[in-house]
């Protein structure tokens, strides 16, 4: 037999608790998410290890550090 538990709020829908829990992602939250989801498997494990970590949003802040340094042209003087 479940019981509710004291002092937990009752929720009509799942979209409720979802609403309460889970605020709506940054714009640079959203902008990770999707530059996320472009990536390959190798291209997420690769920014994966340049961030040294097993996090996306670490990987995120890697590539906003270092990702358009590594598309800038090299010159050979």
């Amino acid at each position: 037999m479940l019981q509710r538990l004291s002092g937990r709020a009752s929720y009509e829908s799942i979209e409720d608790m979802k609403n309460e829990h889970d605020p709506e992602p940054t714009p640079d939250e959203t902008a990770g998410m999707v530059w996320w989801n472009s990536l390959t498997e190798s291209d997420r494990a690769a920014w994966l290890a340049r961030a040294g970590s097993a996090v996306p949003a670490d990987a995120w802040a890697a590539y906003k550090r270092l990702g358009n340094v590594e598309r800038q042209p090299r010159t050979v003087n």
